[in-house]
């Protein structure tokens, strides 16, 4: 959303360039374009200037050059819903996460080994950077399925109120994570993009209960995945005389 009022404030910006371009060159505004490290007139392919020079004659005709935009959701894609805050999004980002892991069933501790992610971003506009977020999110929800917890004290403190309490991963910590961007150029988006900062992080957590359901058949649904609450699982299971794959 932010994306879009950017280009709105940019679009704006664009036109008083290319008409101080024009009046500079006698043509008409229409033809003036900016593109490739340019700016050009269809009048005359051959004449071009810098970026730095048409910002010149813009800031000469105008003043210092300054310009707000704005973006609203448009209806057909929410209906009469806004939501709450920001209101409804303009586009949804879709992922899909696998999980290998190893769960240690003496100790209860889970190794997360692995995961891999396939995010639909739209368009990545700068590929390296949406690897980089999808990564970074992927990260945050390991983080909360082994080790984050919002706990408080009877008198509504913290219980981690710093980074010494309260544990995160460090790099030694993390499992490997391998990104697959999925481009989809979503017509809501700008330049087709979407997003690619939190949808990532949602489906690390059902990845990797999923992949400890798989390896020895308990279904934890509380977070984190403390080794206490995996051998609490195991145990539920031996009351009931069942086992998987070997567990008894």
């Amino acid at each position: 959303m932010v994306g879009n009022a950017a280009l709105d404030a940019c679009r704006k910006l664009k036109k008083w360039v290319q008409e101080a371009v024009a009046e500079a060159w006698e043509v008409p505004a229409h033809s003036v374009w900016l593109a490739g490290g340019r700016v050009g007139t269809w009048q005359d392919t051959a004449r071009t200037m810098t970026p730095a020079e048409a910002f010149v004659l813009a800031e000469s005709k105008f003043g210092t050059l300054g310009s707000v935009g704005s973006y609203n959701t448009p209806k057909d894609v929410h209906g009469a819903y806004r939501g709450g805050t920001i209101g409804a999004s303009p586009a949804y980002s879709f992922t899909a996460h696998l999980a290998e892991v190893d769960v240690d069933v003496e100790t209860g501790v889970v190794d997360v080994k692995k995961i891999w992610v396939a995010h639909d971003c739209g368009r990545a506009l700068n590929p390296t950077l949406v690897e980089g977020q999808i990564e970074g999110s992927t990260y945050m929800g390991f983080a909360e399925a082994l080790m984050e917890e919002q706990a408080y004290s009877p008198t509504g403190l913290h219980t981690g109120p710093s980074l010494l309490d309260y544990r995160i991963p460090t790099s030694l910590d993390c499992p490997e994570f391998e990104a697959h961007i999925v481009e989809s150029v979503d017509p809501e988006g700008p330049y087709g993009a979407k997003e690619a900062g939190e949808g990532p992080l949602h489906s690390s957590v059902p990845a990797i209960a999923n992949a400890i359901y798989d390896a020895i058949g308990v279904r934890l649904t509380v977070l984190p995945f403390w080794p206490g609450r995996v051998l609490a699982g195991l145990a539920a299971r031996r009351a009931e005389g069942r086992a998987w794959k070997g567990v008894v």
